[in-house]
């Protein structure tokens, strides 16, 4: 059965409801079957002579029909059986500032879609921003190839009024370059074929991510070079950095920041020495910091040539054992023992306390674990780059297109970071994958 809107001059228990329905003049809501409908008595107005005041029942109790429709609507869409499917403040809030009127009622030849379940109004436009994310492994070994891929997204906000599409060609769409395409479901994209792709959406409420994509690197690593390390004694290391920013890029091309980190989570930094050529030097407990570019000084369509020669003295090392799986083994069978003399012969669920043991009691793994990154050295690297995208993509603000037309300002940007950008040692050993022969 269809549920009904029942008003109530109650104040009701706090909540989402509560804070929507408070901002149309509804002080409660319930749903139910077969409701008993209660008459609501008008407002009355009387006067005392002796004090003159006036008062007034309830006078917000009421709400007109229509805005109990479009507030029956938007629950049913935008909170199907109970659960909301927005719960961004920002969304939230301008529910509830600008409430539910006539406005909020979709065209009668549209269909409102579930991801807009509330209309916007306000200041027109809409945001574009393409967002890479470079991850790279570079070796500097002739035997090993540098593998440098890119995950992106493209993220919008279409601050428009009513139910409206936007349509744009979206360009970088090579095959040599994108692997993977996937969209918001309120995209409808055509089969896609060549460099450009016609992009056709209702978009949502808020911000939300249009597309996400994985793509090659259209031009060289933002940041290469190499990264050596040496123990030249037990507690002391010696390293080297030369290392290429930018190389072969130009304006508009911004870096904002880019630092180095060299992490040593087994070993604890006592000190360092060494000047960089460029930037600023700090360590903390377990690594080493180096501020090649910061905020206050980003760089812009020039290479720059970086070098860190340097020391690192490191606190006496304390190897610390690693119980075999049998001792741990035979340490559950014990406790285990105990364990079930104090209960009563309960049983013990044998995989979750060998877990729990493992958490608790067991060392780290051991550094000869080829599979643990902590058993490698290696230099972090993190950037940020604002200007063109690594992956080709580009949106032209000029072919964006609204269907019905309004004046609505576009505003395209584009940002590069760095994800797990890695300088693996040189000198040292490395991970690498077999990449079978074609």
């Amino acid at each position: 059965m269809e549920p009904e809107v029942l008003v109530a001059a109650s104040p009701s228990v706090g909540g989402l409801l509560d804070s929507l329905t408070g901002s149309i003049g509804i002080s409660s809501i319930s749903a139910r079957a077969k409701p008993v409908a209660s008459p609501v008595s008008a407002s009355t107005v009387s006067g005392t002579s002796s004090s003159g005041a006036v008062m007034f029942d309830s006078p917000k109790a009421v709400s007109r029909p229509l805005e109990k429709d479009v507030l029956r609507s938007f629950i049913s869409s935008a909170m199907p059986f109970g659960t909301p499917l927005d719960l961004s403040y920002s969304n939230i809030s301008a529910i509830k500032t600008t409430g539910f009127s006539s406005s909020d009622t979709p065209p009668t030849e549209r269909k409102q879609p579930a991801w807009k379940p509330y209309l916007y109004r306000g200041k027109q436009r809409i945001l574009f921003t393409v967002h890479d994310t470079v991850h790279a492994a570079l070796y500097d070994r002739d035997e090993i190839p540098d593998v440098i891929t890119i995950s992106g997204q493209v993220n919008c906000r279409a601050e428009l009024e009513g139910l409206p599409d936007v349509s744009f060609p979206l360009t970088g769409l090579d095959a040599a370059r994108i692997e993977s395409l996937t969209f918001h479901p309120c995209a409808q994209v055509p089969e896609h074929g060549g460099d450009k792709q016609g992009i056709t959406f209702s978009p949502p409420l808020g911000n939300f991510v249009l597309m996400h994509y994985q793509a090659h690197c259209s031009v060289g690593p933002p940041v290469k070079g190499f990264y050596q390390l040496s123990m030249v004694s037990e507690n002391e290391g010696a390293f080297l950095f030369r290392l290429s920013l930018l190389e072969g890029y130009k304006a508009p091309v911004v870096m904002e920041f880019c630092t180095v980190t060299m992490p040593f989570p087994r070993r604890k930094v006592v000190s360092f020495d060494g000047t960089p050529s460029i930037g600023t030097v700090s360590n903390t407990e377990y690594s080493v910091e180096w501020k090649i570019v910061t905020n206050t000084r980003s760089v812009s369509g020039k290479t720059i040539e970086a070098t860190f020669p340097g020391t690192v003295r490191f606190a006496p090392w304390q190897p610390q054992r690693t119980p075999s799986y049998g001792s741990a083994l035979g340490i559950m069978a014990d406790e285990d023992s105990d364990h079930e003399t104090e209960s009563g012969g309960s049983m013990v669920n044998v995989e979750d306390y060998i877990m729990e043991k493992m958490t608790k009691d067991l060392h780290a793994a051991d550094l000869e674990d080829p599979f643990c990154w902590q058993g490698y050295n290696y230099a972090k690297v993190s950037f940020k780059m604002i200007g063109p995208s690594l992956s080709g993509m580009s949106i032209d603000p000029k072919s964006v297109n609204i269907f019905p037309a309004v004046k609505a300002p576009v505003e395209i940007s584009t940002q590069v970071t760095a994800g797990d950008y890695i300088l693996w040692n040189t000198l040292g050993k490395c991970p690498v994958t077999a990449t079978p022969n074609a």
